[in-house]
């Protein structure tokens, strides 16, 4: 067994050629996004509503019976997370192993499949218990601590997603790695990922704020909001897409042992 030096990510590299890899894959983006961006779809427009009224009780400072609407919420918001770590495993494994590896409309499923999304939503359900904890900290701030709690949260979910990367995309391409491994190799690399991901993330977020606003601004939201969650959906996908293609192009810096 060799054992390769360890190599540095070069963060300027690393977005543009995630950047190059996401154009060169756009018709398979369309192929493979097209079921997941309609159970989206189907899942968000009942999810908007049971939020709304969750927003509207609490203003109103109703308690609703038995449990309310978060059981809806946990449901559908599950559902939402399925049909996103379907396309993301299909992705991944159209960038590195061509149609071969995700052929069709991506709806040829195995357990791949089922190992990725509870490796993610177990890091999810993680940093969510840290979220409620680090609330309960700050909430004697105000609003103010509850913003930061929810920041560093967040943040912390997007560290440990990028220090584990190279588990959850073995396992989308058939090469699992171990946790502890996949940690020791993105040792002192993981700032460089989620800049990166970041970088993709920030400024999606400001264009979709900045449609959002010109969608109340005329009111077209009201007229038809089913288009404004539509362009929500396709954001998604689309900020997803090129963060996968950035940490799938970061891969090979942690594969260093070779026979």
């Amino acid at each position: 067994m060799i054992v390769e030096p360890k190599r540095d990510i070069l963060l300027g590299p690393l977005l543009r050629a995630g950047l190059r890899r996401s154009w060169a894959a756009r018709d398979h983006f369309l192929r493979l996004a097209i079921i997941p961006l309609a159970v989206m779809l189907i899942i968000l427009v009942p999810l908007q509503q049971v939020v709304v009224q969750m927003i509207i009780d609490a203003q109103a400072n109703r308690i609703p019976e038995d449990g309310g609407p978060m059981p809806q919420i946990a449901l559908l918001a599950l559902g939402y997370a399925a049909a996103l770590n379907v396309f993301a495993v299909n992705w991944l494994r159209q960038l590195t192993l061509g149609m071969s590896g995700a052929p069709g409309v991506g709806l040829s499923l195995s357990g791949r499949h089922l190992r990725f999304f509870l490796l993610i939503m177990a890091t999810s359900f993680g940093s969510g218990i840290l979220a409620v904890i680090l609330m309960l900290v700050l909430s004697a701030f105000g609003g103010a601590g509850r913003w930061a709690a929810l920041m560093a949260s967040m943040l912390i979910w997007g560290a440990l997603i990028v220090r584990i990367s190279p588990s959850w995309i073995g396992i989308a391409l058939d090469a699992p790695m171990r946790l502890g491994t996949a940690w020791r190799r993105t040792a002192g690399q993981g700032f460089k990922l989620l800049i990166a991901l970041l970088a993709v993330e920030v400024p999606l977020l400001f264009v979709q704020q900045v449609v959002g606003g010109l969608f109340e601004a005329t009111g077209f939201i009201q007229v038809a909001p089913l288009t404004f969650i539509l362009i929500t959906a396709v954001f998604q996908l689309v900020g997803t897409a090129v963060q996968l293609a950035i940490l799938v192009t970061a891969f090979p810096h942690f594969l260093r042992e070779t026979v």
